[in-house]
């Protein structure tokens, strides 16, 4: 596969990554899982995402930080002999096709594989990125099979923040499940800022979250989605996860784009769940 100018393959620990660097920002991109590492914009050059500083990358371990991508399951499979968030995510993708637009550099990934055990569909599975002056993320599901068939996703996206109690979220409204309290039913608060875990399943379609962070706003526009998931572990989890540090959740949220109640599609049509970062 012949890769752009702006494109080049770099390797990092056990891992290969696409290093991208154009006009309009530099980005990474892992072709262990298909997993965005770095966005930045070179209008500002500030870091959109962020990535433990302990990630494990072994080519096996899901990377903690970045994009990881959520499917054929968002969260634990009902049969929980299988892994929670699915499989792609632990897998290698092949680059498709590589190219320059107007907007940026298009990458089109695939996975080695979209068949696996814990879920029951034909499916023909991309990634679609472009780095231009926003990064641009879709997930395409296209059911290549003779039976309908249904999914969850989710683009588990972890956005850089200088302090998670000093940052607010805008744009979120109505009820969410709480799954630090049993998946109780709570209403958003007003002003949405943060002092505790924080693991909501919003179901509003919100089409764009606002992470305000002092002077620094971060956007993040969704479709293709029926939830926004805001995730942050704070510093009892923090402590116990082997590839965060104690003090990682000061300095990163969660805002996902995501399916949470299930995509059905139809034999020969397509979903696509698209997420931009700005």
């Amino acid at each position: 596969m012949l890769l752009t100018n702006s494109t080049n393959i770099i390797t990092r620990d056990h891992i290969q990554i696409l290093a991208i660097d154009n006009a309009f920002a530099s980005a990474e991109l892992s072709l262990f899982g298909g997993h965005l590492l770095s966005f930045k914009p070179k209008h500002d050059n500030r870091e959109r995402l962020w990535v433990s500083q302990n990630a494990i990358l072994d080519g096996k371990k899901a990377i903690r930080g970045g994009v990881p991508i959520c499917w054929p399951w968002f969260g634990d499979h009902k049969d929980p002999q299988y892994s929670a968030h699915g499989y792609v995510r632990n897998q290698k993708w092949d680059i498709v096709s590589s190219q320059e637009l107007d907007t940026g550099t298009q990458i089109i990934l695939k996975p080695k594989t979209s068949e696996g055990e814990g879920f029951e569909g034909e499916v023909e599975l991309q990634l679609i990125v472009v780095v231009g002056e926003t990064l641009t993320i879709q997930l395409v599901t296209k059911n290549i099979g003779d039976t309908e068939l249904s999914y969850n996703c989710a683009l588990h996206s972890y956005f850089s923040v200088t302090d998670i109690h000093a940052i607010e979220l805008l744009g979120l409204e109505g009820k969410y499940l709480d799954k630090t309290r049993s998946f109780d039913s709570i209403e958003t608060p007003s002003p949405y800022r943060f002092s505790e875990e924080t693991d909501r399943v919003h179901l509003h379609k919100a089409p764009e979250v606002t992470i305000a962070d002092n002077k620094n706003i971060t956007k993040v526009q969704s479709s293709g989605h029926d939830s926004i998931i805001v995730w942050n572990p704070w510093q009892d989890k923090s402590i116990s996860m082997g590839d965060m540090a104690d003090d990682s959740y000061l300095t990163m949220v969660c805002v996902e784009t995501a399916v949470t109640q299930g995509q059905t599609v139809k034999p020969a049509e397509t979903h696509t769940v698209e997420q931009i970062i700005r």
